[in-house]
């Protein structure tokens, strides 16, 4: 009897922290009878991540594609209970990819579990948009719109945001039982911490000091996302050295948030679909909508938009970098 979970995001909701504590405790989970799944061609995983596994270039189509080689490798993995974590699985929309992976996987495991952790919409949406600046394929594809907190609702921002539509497909193909949602929010996690959370969840015990995290792929400031999104839409890559240069030049800045009433708007368009998750998956018994409606986080002003200070800073910095070179 051979048990694999899926631990699969979604997007900023601490998966890169989750990944990285696992990556370096496998010895510890281990001990505990827990297999993380770590392997690439045969070697050990280079990106925790996993996206060795999933091709991204089908994304123009409306999903990633799972390679068939995850599901091979999964079924070569030793132990009892597998444990795979990997947001790139966020990125399928396609229910047959779903079908095929479950088929692919076989009898191999007799019990497979979902985990995901959602994020209310727009505290989602804020920090996903400042993430593409960071130039992702996956990002670009179903994030655009202004340089602005908020990307725009066109059909591959929603098909991402409408969690029912997005994720309901998992219980369709693995069963609702065996599908499980958390909320992703520091006062809901267990010790305010997702790893503990996580571990918890796979019912490993663990004292606190199994657990030292350093909270990975955090937010950028206001100017590192503005320079950002303006140097893609010129061509240049992030790999690119002149990109890397700027942004380490640019320094610490303030998180771009929006007015407090374009948030509300924002997430109106999605609570509808939380209710009918709700009632599917029976996340949450205090809150219809599953996600605590506060919207204290945000001020009535937007601080999303350029100053003359900050636009002076980032023009001096770019000039200063190229005349370097």
């Amino acid at each position: 009897m051979r048990e694999l979970t899926l631990h699969i995001g979604a997007h900023k909701t601490g998966t890169s922290t989750v990944q990285s504590w696992m990556y370096n405790n496998q010895r510890f989970l281990k001990k505990n009878s827990v297999t993380p799944f770590f392997i690439e061609n045969g070697k050990s995983a280079v990106q925790v991540n996993q996206t060795y596994y999933f091709d991204h270039s089908k994304i123009k189509h409306g999903s990633v594609f799972i390679k068939e080689q995850l599901a091979i490798n999964l079924k070569k993995c030793t132990g009892k209970r597998v444990v795979m974590s990997s947001e790139c699985f966020s990125w399928i929309h396609d229910k047959e990819q779903l079908e095929q992976f479950k088929v692919s996987l076989g009898a191999h495991f007799s019990s497979i579990k979902i985990l995901i952790y959602i994020r209310r919409q727009d505290r989602q949406a804020l920090s996903h948009y400042q993430q593409r600046a960071k130039s992702w394929e996956a990002e670009g594809h179903y994030f655009k719109g202004d340089n602005k907190a908020f990307p725009s609702l066109d059909k591959n921002a929603n098909s991402y945001l409408n969690y029912y539509d997005h994720f309901a497909m998992w219980g369709d193909v693995f069963g609702d039982e065996n599908i499980t949602f958390k909320v992703f929010d520091r006062l809901e996690l267990k010790n305010n911490c997702v790893v503990s959370d996580f571990l918890d969840f796979l019912k490993v015990p663990f004292s606190q000091n199994d657990i030292n995290v350093n909270d990975a792929n955090v937010s950028l400031g206001i100017l590192h996302v503005k320079v950002a999104h303006i140097l893609r839409s010129t061509g240049v890559k992030r790999n690119d050295a002149i990109f890397q240069k700027i942004i380490n030049e640019l320094g610490d800045s303030y998180v771009m948030r929006p007015a407090r009433s374009t948030a509300i708007d924002f997430y109106s368009n999605f609570r509808a679909s939380n209710v009918a998750l709700n009632q599917r998956f029976k996340i949450s018994s205090e809150n219809e909508s599953i996600f605590s409606e506060s919207f204290d986080f945000y001020n009535e002003k937007a601080s999303d938009e350029w100053n003359e200070d900050l636009a002076n800073h980032a023009i001096k910095t770019i000039i200063k970098v190229i005349l370097d070179k």
